[in-house]
């Protein structure tokens, strides 16, 4: 009887035990479950949101061009005939109808996931063409590398990337300080790197920074720095940011 009272006893902790196997196992499959059911529902609303903006992008892409052909063609008649204070009103008009443009830009290509086209180009050509879509400002220096690679990206996507990047940085240094861009390369990727002299960025901000929709700007949709880390991804690539200094690394095999 005492070797029965022995073996129940064995059991009972072996049948506890696996209880609470079993307990921790449900737990683990249920936040598995919740977390899967998130990123669904997160999925199933973003390609809502993309679907019903890009209607809307395309529908304000045809009057913002015709005002901004006009705006580029009046330009020279018009500041002839204004004082500092008009003109810098009518710079602000043209720097608003760039604002939308960019804004609607980057709606349409949230919206689209369009195949990469790699081609062989210098790195340096791809960064000074991104260079022509950033807003400059006097106070403003950018630091350019001093050397050059030969890389094989889609030129066009990470031109895009590197102008969103860049025009962050700026509006971060609000109007005064230094941006370094630097490029190295060891055995098997490229390293980007984008350090801004600014303020940095608050801590609490910094682990969402990546998120769909998530801008500390006034004006900004939220989705450029997505847009960066889709197409860097579709590289092959990775994109990070760390803080004090700020600093984006973009990481690209070769």
């Amino acid at each position: 009887m005492g070797l029965d009272k022995t073996k129940e006893k064995e059991l009972e902790k072996r049948l506890s035990k696996m209880q609470k196997q079993l307990l921790k196992q449900n737990e683990t499959l249920l936040a598995q479950v919740e977390d899967k059911t998130a990123e669904l529902v997160k999925s199933e609303r973003l390609a809502t949101i993309g679907t019903m903006a890009s209607r809307i992008a395309h529908d304000l892409k045809q009057p913002l061009t015709i005002m901004q052909t006009y705006a580029d063609m009046l330009t020279p008649e018009i500041i002839s005939k204004l004082d500092y204070k008009d003109k810098e009103k009518w710079f602000r008009i043209q720097n608003s109808i760039l604002d939308m443009n960019r804004i609607i830009e980057d709606v349409l290509d949230f919206a689209r996931t369009t195949e990469i086209k790699k081609k062989k180009s210098s790195f340096l050509r791809i960064l000074r063409l991104a260079i022509n879509h950033v807003k400059s400002s006097y106070g403003v220096i950018i630091n350019l590398p001093e050397n050059d690679i030969s890389v094989n990206y889609d030129a066009r996507k990470i031109e895009g990337v590197l102008s969103n990047l860049l025009n962050n940085a700026v509006h971060a240094l609000e109007g005064q300080g230094e941006i370094d861009v630097t490029i190295s390369v060891d055995s098997d990727f490229v390293i980007i790197k984008i350090k801004d002299s600014g303020p940095g960025i608050p801590k609490a901000n910094l682990e969402k920074i990546f998120e769909p929709m998530f801008t500390t700007k006034k004006t900004g949709t939220g989705l450029g720095l997505v847009i960066c880390k889709s197409i860097v991804e579709q590289h092959g690539g990775s994109i990070s940011v760390s803080n004090k200094p700020t600093t984006f690394t973009i990481t690209l095999p070769i």
